[in-house]
C-alpha cells in the first residue's frame, strides 16, 4: 500500500491562506441575511415587499459600481492592506445596519457594506489564483467558492434565526466575525504599488463579454434564492428559521461540489464547465416553477443552489485567468457585472412573483440561455490562457 507523503509546505500555504478563504464568507452573508427575514423588516419599518427588495439594491448597486475600479485601486495600493482595512469598515457597516432607527439608515448600512466588500472579492480570488499552481488553479477557486456558499449558508442560518428572535442579531453577529478576521488576515507577497496596471488594461472587448456572462447568469438562474425564499414565506408559510433550514440546503451543496468542480474545470476548461452549470440551473429553475410544497422545494433548491455556485466558479475562473497582468482588476471588472444582476434581479423579479410565481422563474431560466451565448462568444478559456501564461 502506498502513502501519499505528507507536504509540509502545502500544509502551511493552506494554514497561511485560511484566514483569506474565511473572508469570502463575508460578502455572500451580506448578500443573502435579508433573505429569510424580509416579513420582519417589513413590519419593523412598515413598508411593503416591494419597497424592503430595495434593501437588497441598497448592498449590491454600489458593490457592483465599485466592482469596476476596486480590483485596480486595490491592486496600486496593496492588497493586503487594502483587504484589510475593508474588512475593519465593513465590520462598522453592519453594526450601522444592526442599530438603525429608520429604513433610511437601515439602506445606509447596507449601502456601506456592499461598498467595503468591492474592495475585498477581487482581491481575495487575485490572491489565491496567484498562489495557486497552474493545474490547481481551478481547485483554489472552487474551495474559495465552497467559503462563498458556506457566508450564504451562514447568512440564511443567521437571518432565519435572526427573523425569529430580532433581526439585529444578525448584522450583530457579521461585525463580531469581520473584526476577529481584520486581526487574523496573513502578510502575502504580493504585487503592490505603482506598476499595477489601470483600469485601461481591463477594458477590453474579452473581459467586457464574461462581465456580460456574470451579469445575465445573475439576473437568471443565479438569482433563484429570493424566489424560493418568497415561496418558502409566503405561499408555503414558512417561519424565517425554516426558511433559512430550506436555503441553506442549497448552499451546503455548493460547498460540496465547487472544489470538485474546479477540479473538472481543470480538465475541461471554464468555459464548457459554466455552460455546463448554467444548463443544470436552468433546468431546476423550469422544476421550481411546478413546486408548491416543502419536500420537494428543498430537493430541487438543493442541486439548484449546487449548480449556481458552480457557474459562479467558472466565470471568476475566467475573470481570473483573462487579465493576467491586472487579474484583481479583471475579476473586479466583471464581478461588478455579477452584482449589478443580483440587484436589479429582485426589482425585476418581485413584481412578477407578486403576479404569476411560475413565470418569475420561467423569466430566470430564460435569460441563461443569453448567458450560455455570453460564454461562448467569449473566445477565451482557461486552458489556452493558463498554457500562454
Amino acid at each position: 500500500m502506498k502513502f501519499r507523503r505528507f507536504n509540509a509546505s502545502a500544509l502551511a500555504t493552506h494554514r497561511t491562506l485560511a484566514p483569506i478563504y474565511m473572508c469570502g464568507i463575508l460578502g455572500p452573508f451580506g448578500g443573502t441575511v435579508m433573505s429569510p427575514m424580509i416579513p420582519e423588516l417589513r413590519a419593523s419599518f412598515d413598508t411593503t415587499t416591494a419597497t424592503i427588495a430595495w434593501g437588497i439594491g441598497a448592498f449590491f448597486f454600489p458593490f457592483a459600481g465599485l466592482l469596476l475600479v476596486s480590483g485596480t485601486l486595490g491592486e496600486k495600493w496593496g492588497r493586503e492592506r487594502t483587504i484589510r482595512v475593508a474588512v475593519a469598515l465593513y465590520a462598522m457597516a453592519s453594526v450601522t445596519c444592526a442599530v438603525s432607527s429608520s429604513l433610511w439608515v437601515f439602506f445606509l448600512g447596507r449601502a456601506a457594506q456592499g461598498s467595503f466588500n468591492a474592495f475585498m472579492t477581487p482581491l481575495l480570488i487575485a490572491t489565491l489564483t496567484d498562489f495557486a499552481p497552474r493545474d490547481r488553479v481551478g481547485r483554489a477557486v472552487g474551495t474559495y467558492a465552497s467559503f462563498q456558499a458556506l457566508g450564504g449558508v451562514l447568512g440564511m442560518l443567521v437571518g432565519g434565526i435572526a427573523a425569529d428572535i430580532g433581526w439585529r442579531w444578525a448584522f450583530s453577529a457579521v461585525a463580531l466575525v469581520a473584526l476577529g478576521l481584520a486581526t487574523k488576515l496573513p502578510k502575502v507577497p504580493v504585487a503592490v504599488g505603482s506598476t499595477a496596471p489601470g483600469i485601461r488594461s481591463v477594458l477590453n472587448k474579452r473581459m467586457l463579454i464574461i462581465g456580460l456572462v456574470a451579469l445575465t447568469q445573475a439576473i437568471g438562474p443565479g438569482g433563484l434564492q429570493l424566489l424560493v425564499a418568497l415561496v418558502g414565506r409566503d405561499i408555503i408559510g414558512l417561519s424565517g428559521s425554516a426558511t433559512g433550514a430550506l436555503l441553506i440546503t442549497g448552499s451546503l451543496t455548493a460547498a460540496i461540489a465547487t472544489p470538485r468542480w474546479g477540479a473538472v474545470i481543470d480538465r475541461i476548461g471554464a468555459r464548457k464547465g459554466t455552460a455546463i452549470a448554467l444548463l443544470s440551473a436552468m433546468g431546476a429553475s423550469i422544476i421550481l416553477s411546478q413546486i408548491d410544497t416543502t419536500v420537494p422545494l428543498i430537493v430541487v433548491w438543493a442541486f439548484a443552489g449546487a449548480a449556481i455556485q458552480c457557474i459562479s466558479t467558472g466565470f471568476q475562473f475566467l475573470a481570473a485567468t483573462g487579465s493576467p497582468s491586472n487579474r484583481g482588476g479583471g475579476i473586479s471588472l466583471v464581478l461588478s457585472h455579477r452584482f449589478l444582476g443580483h440587484a436589479i434581479g429582485p426589482l425585476l423579479w418581485v413584481p412578477v412573483f407578486e403576479r404569476n410565481i411560475s413565470m418569475a422563474y420561467l423569466g430566470a431560466a430564460a435569460v441563461g440561455a443569453l448567458s450560455i451565448a455570453f460564454v461562448y462568444a467569449s473566445q477565451h478559456d482557461t486552458l489556452a490562457s493558463l498554457s500562454e501564461s
